[in-house]
């Protein structure tokens, strides 16, 4: 009788190809993001290495900001060609319900070496304010 070595990785193997041939439609994704704050507004750093600028949509209605586009490559191979395959392409959407305060208006966006860089600067009557103290002699 011989013994066989068990792989508990060759399931997760076996999961990936199926997966791969099963999925007949284009696939979605969605890319990571980082929101902080700045002294005077919110920023929103998403990335995007592949997509072109013009290919980005951004909307903002009722605290809601949008960011959707689509990421695609000119060389094609066939689905059979592929030795791995984990960069996705196709559409892409995400969602964020931001905090009150913001001013929609001056919404500014730039794209710098895959970043896509979202800055929403606040209302001026929500950044805090300094009060000077006089000092009685």
């Amino acid at each position: 009788m011989d013994l066989v070595r068990f792989d508990p990785f060759s399931l997760l193997s076996e999961m990936d190809r199926f997966f791969e041939r099963g999925v007949a439609a284009t696939p979605t994704w969605a890319p990571r993001i980082d929101a902080f704050d700045r002294e005077k507004e919110l920023v929103i750093r998403v990335e995007l290495p592949g997509v072109k600028p013009e290919d980005v949509d951004i909307t903002f209605e009722d605290r809601t900001l949008t960011i959707s586009g689509k990421r695609e490559f000119e060389e094609t191979v066939e689905q059979g060609g592929y030795h791995r395959r984990e960069i996705f392409t196709g559409e892409f959407k995400r969602t964020l319900v931001l905090p009150e305060g913001l001013n929609p208006d001056d919404i500014s966006a730039k794209a710098e070496n895959g970043m896509l860089s979202v800055i929403i600067p606040r209302r001026p009557e929500v950044l805090p304010r300094k009060v000077k103290v006089d000092v009685a002699s």
